[in-house]
């Protein structure tokens, strides 16, 4: 049997689309894709004083470095909002909350990015059988048995977090 190479592609590539709905992992893409989009909105030297840190329910949380740098990106709200928002795709942020902490700026072009707590902790405990068998019903059409393992591990491992407050 030939397996064209592109059908195999597609078929990985609607398997994850639908795993990653599934689980609720596209919401933390939006995420990362608004964070990543951040220097481009705003410009080096804007990005150099001030640090996105997280995307929820529309608000993105910025931190910034002096109330300088928050007035000023006060008067860019709309122009940047809009730039995120056509970078990313669709509407992710609809506003943004701004907090003055000082942080280390790095000399480079590379922005730092603020530690954040850990919301995600792994037990390593038993899957349930109803996990298991979604998993298994998730992979079902891939026919590469190595690749199929992979995905199973990984589909598994990535039930087993549970959020945690710290």
């Amino acid at each position: 049997m030939i397996i064209d190479e592109k059908d195999v592609v597609l078929k990985i590539d609607s398997i994850l689309e639908r795993l990653i709905q599934e689980r609720g992992f596209d919401l933390k893409l939006l995420e990362q894709k608004a964070l990543a989009a951040w220097k481009d909105a705003v410009g080096v030297p804007v990005a150099r004083n001030t640090q996105p840190v997280s995307l929820v329910n529309g608000r993105l949380m910025v931190y910034v470095s002096s109330s300088v740098w928050s007035t000023e990106l006060s008067l860019l709200k709309p122009q940047v909002i809009s730039k995120i928002n056509t970078a990313v795709g669709q509407q992710v942020v609809k506003d943004w909350r701004i907090v003055v902490k000082p942080f280390e700026r790095s000399n480079d072009d590379e922005i730092q990015r603020p530690e954040r707590p850990r919301r995600l902790k792994l037990e390593r405990e038993v899957p349930a059988p109803e996990v298991v068998e979604r998993v298994e019903r998730t992979i079902v059409d891939v026919a590469d048995g190595e690749l199929k393992a992979c995905l199973k591990r990984l589909f598994i491992t990535q039930s087993q977090y549970t959020e945690t407050e710290e």
